[in-house]
């Protein structure tokens, strides 16, 4: 019984020192990688039309200027139909980030031959950190 108490015991220690490895062993993510993931998801809801996700991305003093149902109107009446976008590149400072993106779009809104127009274009936008978050920033 007293060994059995001693093998659990070990292995507690173990475990418990297995996870205390593992956790020192996670590097933390760079900027770029916060920034590319974040950055690719707004694109993502914005091309699903998922208005309120993409505001979310927003930085805090956009949001508190701007009220969601306000962006979404906004964002429905754009002459453009976003298709597909991809994350190209992402180079950070310290407080800020531009990111460049490839987007492709349908001009919706196009008058005449050029309705229904189909292009690809990079756009360049910035990311800006604010209370240890990433926020995208219209004002970049």
């Amino acid at each position: 019984m007293k060994l059995l108490k001693s093998f659990k015991f070990i292995s507690l220690c173990v475990c418990i020192g297995l996870v205390l490895l593992l956790v020192g062993c996670v590097q933390p993510r760079s900027a770029e990688e916060v920034v590319t993931e974040r950055a690719q998801a707004r694109w993502d809801a914005l091309v699903a039309r998922n208005f309120d996700l993409a505001y979310t991305y927003h930085s805090p003093g956009f949001r508190a200027q701007t009220p969601a149902s306000s962006y979404a109107a906004l964002m429905l009446t754009r002459p453009v139909r976003w298709d597909n976008a991809k994350v190209r590149s992402v180079e950070c400072d310290e407080d800020t980030c531009n990111v460049e993106v490839s987007l492709a779009y349908t001009a919706v809104g196009a008058p005449g031959v050029l309705a229904g127009m189909q292009n690809e274009r990079p756009i360049n936008e910035m990311w800006v950190k604010l209370e240890e978050d990433w926020w995208y920033s219209s004002n970049g």
